[in-house]
């Protein structure tokens, strides 16, 4: 019998889809709802809602990428995201790392579109205060202090609406 052969698996999947997942965790963590995309399939990696005390309201596409040509997109997704963003009205962004920090590009359909830090793309879209990438790490990773989330234990609103 031939034995299944554990192996390591394609490394630059798993890191993009460690980025995915952090970038997914930096969201949550600031309180947007996201949902991400299962093995990069749709145009965006990461669907975010923000919060209702946001001052922007619209949804949050993010192609995340974490790679060495840094915040290159090809041609081909580029024009999809740009159609994404016309035909949802939805902020499409690209959240890409270098030299282990994290940045924003505004518009990744250009090539020379605006690149900030998470915090200050926070700040200036949402107007929330949010953390340093650095600080957001060290909270969310802490198990000295991990963060207590608390799940919804109430009834439904509405009664009727949840007899069947």
């Amino acid at each position: 019998m031939w034995k299944k052969r554990k192996g390591k698996g394609n490394p630059n999947y798993k890191k993009g889809t460690s980025f995915e997942y952090e970038w997914m965790y930096y969201c949550i963590y600031h309180h947007f709802d996201n949902v991400r995309s299962y093995a990069s399939k749709g145009v965006a990696d990461v669907r975010s809602v923000p919060p209702k005390f946001a001052t922007n309201s619209l949804a949050l596409y993010a192609q995340c990428k974490n790679t060495k040509k840094e915040d290159y997109i090809d041609p081909v997704e580029r024009g999809e995201l740009e159609q994404c963003s016309e035909k949802f009205f939805c902020l499409v962004v690209e959240p890409f790392k270098r030299n282990r920090t994290c940045y924003v590009k505004l518009e990744p359909w250009k090539l020379d579109g605006k690149i900030m830090t998470p915090e200050k793309f926070m700040a200036d879209y949402y107007g929330i205060e949010a953390d340093t990438w650095k600080l957001w790490r060290k909270n969310w990773y802490s198990r000295k202090n991990p963060i207590k989330r608390k799940a919804y234990k109430g009834k439904p609103r509405n009664q009727e609406l949840c007899r069947t």
